[in-house]
This record gives structure tokens, sequence and C-alpha cells, in this order.
């Protein structure tokens, strides 16, 4: 007999997360998403025209600008918003949600249109769980544009922005209903649709979208498509799997060769990116 966990996804699953928050019938749920996760308010966002763009596997819907390359676009006012989700978080990960938030904001003009006062300002909210690549140990945290030299001299602040909230860290924090953004990430991060229901508990618009979830998920043509997905995704890892494990052995290899010619164990970390231990572990 089936329980509801044997049904369970988390909204941390990458086409989960992209269905939910571009869904039609959950602008509300998107809105008060968002309010809890920027500056703008729920009233602010709920009075303004949002404009969701999303290549959806369900729908086949296309996004016909190309130049917004994200999961989730979202539009209004003079800001646009790009929604990341990443279940495993690593160096290549960072490096495409880098190259996501900057063609959007570097294709906004036309050529020949230098009138770069027009530019509409963008924010990347990045949702990463079990993080793989070196980075802040913090909860949430920003990257922009500023100077090298001085940190407190920051760039285009208003206009570009990507927003990190790890869901491993907020998976460990302690539990605080009050904090509607450590709520979320919870939310997002729970293991099992039972912890799912209870984080939900006590907030009607997160037991709302519970809710929605549990029988989206249920719907056989969803479950169809999510087969068909889930196989491509296996797939996908075991290519990636398979690529890291070469250049590992690569890098080995390359570092065993380096050794044999007494290169310092400081040169050979920065030719193969092995940690020393690694290293004097092959020497010895």
């Amino acid at each position: 007999m089936n329980t509801k966990d044997d049904l369970f996804i988390s909204l941390s699953d990458d086409l989960l997360f992209k269905e939910t928050f571009s869904h039609p019938s959950n602008r509300k749920f998107l809105i008060y998403f968002l309010s809890c996760f920027t500056d703008f308010s729920f009233d602010f966002l709920s009075n303004v025209d949002i404009n969701v763009k999303y290549e959806s596997i369900f729908t086949k819907t296309k996004i016909d600008d190309k130049s917004y390359r994200g999961d989730v676009i979202i539009t209004f006012s003079n800001y646009i918003i790009n929604l990341e989700c990443y279940s495993r978080f690593n160096e290549a990960s960072f490096n495409k949600s880098s190259s996501y938030i900057m063609r959007i904001f570097s294709t906004q003009l036309d050529i020949g249109n230098n009138n770069y006062d027009i530019l509409e300002s963008i924010i990347q909210l990045n949702f990463v769980d079990n993080v793989t690549k070196e980075f802040p140990n913090e909860l949430n945290f920003n990257y922009g544009i500023v100077n090298l030299e001085d940190i407190e001299d920051k760039r285009l602040a208003d206009k570009f922005v990507m927003k990190y909230f790890r869901l491993d860290k907020a998976r460990i924090a302690p539990y605080n209903k009050s904090d509607k953004t450590l709520l979320w990430l919870k939310f997002i991060g729970a293991k099992s649709a039972k912890e799912r229901e209870e984080i939900a508990k006590g907030d009607e618009m997160l037991m709302e979208l519970n809710d929605w979830i549990d029988k989206y998920i249920k719907d056989e043509h969803t479950k169809e498509v999510y087969g068909k997905w889930a196989e491509k995704i296996e797939k996908d890892k075991l290519i990636e799997q398979g690529f890291e494990q070469g250049e590992n052995n690569k890098a080995l290899e390359i570092a065993k060769n380096l050794l044999k010619l007494n290169t310092p164990l400081k040169n050979i970390h920065l030719a193969t990116g092995l940690t020393i231990e690694e290293i004097k572990s092959l020497k010895n």
C-alpha cells in the first residue's frame, strides 16, 4: 500500500520548483514567496503586472526571447527577477547561474542604444543544496560588482545582485516560525511529505501551497512526465560523474609525474587542484 511519502518530491527538485512557481494558478504563492526573499512587499507585488517566463516540459511553452536564460524569469515595473534552484551545487553551477544573470543584464539594450539609464534592475535568487563549491557558511549572502581593492566600493548595487540561500544551512538552523525566509527555506528543502506538512502548519499560504503540490505530483500526466524527466536527469548525472572522475584521474596522474620531478607540493596543488593531503598520500 502506498503512503504519502511514496509520492514525495522535494520542492528543491529542479523541475517541481520551476513548475510550482511558474504555474499560472500559483501567482499568489509566487508573490508571497518573492515578498519573503526581496525588499518588495506583498501588497506592492499584488498590485503590479507580473509576467512569468519559463520553458515548461509539461505545457511545451517556450521563451521566445533567447536573451532570457534561467529557470523562471519574472518581470514587473523596472525589475527582472531570475529564480534558480540547485539540488546539487558546484563550481559549474555557480558559473552557469552567473552567466544567466550577466546575459539577461547585458542584452537589455539593442545594438546602438547607449541609454544605460533605462536598464532594468536584475535580481537573481539562487536556492542551493548539497554545496560542494567553496562558499560562505552563512544562511544567505549576496554577490555583486565591487572594487576588489575596496569591497565597500560597490557598483550598480541597485541594478545587479545575485542572492544565494543555502538550503543545507537552513535545514539545520534553529526553528523559528516567525522568520518567514527561514520557514520558506525549510519548506523548500524538506526531505519528506510529513516534514513539509509540519513546516507549513500554521502558515495559511504554505499549507495551501503544500496541498497544491501534493495534488499536482499525484496527477497521472505529471507522474508520466516526471518519470521521463527523472530518467534523463539520472543519465546526465552519470555522464557528469564520469567526467568528474575522469578529470580527477587525470589530475592524479599529473601529480604523480610532478612528484617524480621533485616539484614542491604547493606548486602541484596549484597545477592540479588536488589538496596538499591528497598529494602527500600519493607521495607516501
